[in-house]
């Protein structure tokens, strides 16, 4: 039963997962000079890392792992206790890593506020982690509900 609710909503989530790859987490300018905090590093407007302060979490690994997790979650439709126990788990590995993802941006921010007035912007990969959460809770959602049916089927035979 591929064709579920859940299935399109942990495909969403996989998805957000991966674009995180291609935008940034968000912007610093400082003065004449730019820089671009992704899951990938922290580089300089030209596409330079900066090493002075590297980025310790492997954020694009770990993203793309979870990805990983929520498309193997789909094929586990046949066994529904199992598949809601897994997205409860790439849920809470969401949030730690959005968290961490919080964490890197601000102690970034701090060391560039050093060196003079910062402006800063928000990208789009900032944003997708929340999505992720929002779509894997929406499948547990129907995970549960799925359970709950064949329950109440068990119940009348």
């Amino acid at each position: 039963m591929l064709q579920r609710k859940q299935s399109l909503f942990l495909l969403l989530a996989a998805i957000c997962g991966l674009l995180t790859f291609f935008f940034p987490v968000d912007t610093f300018t400082r003065g004449d000079q730019g820089f671009v905090f992704r899951t990938s590093g922290f580089f300089m407007a030209d596409g330079a890392a900066v090493v002075d302060a590297p980025v310790r979490v492997p954020f694009h690994l770990l993203l793309g792992l979870l990805s990983a997790l929520l498309v193997a979650i789909i094929f586990l439709y046949r066994n529904r206790q199992r598949q809601l126990r897994l997205t409860r788990v790439a849920n809470l590995l969401t949030v730690a890593v959005m968290v961490f993802l919080l964490i890197t941006d601000n102690s970034i921010r701090a060391y560039l506020e050093q060196g003079g007035k910062l402006a800063t912007n928000f990208g789009p990969a900032a944003i997708l982690p929340s999505l992720m959460i929002i779509f894997t809770l929406m499948a547990e959602r129907g995970i549960r509900k799925d359970e709950a049916l064949v329950r109440s089927m068990d119940r009348l035979r």
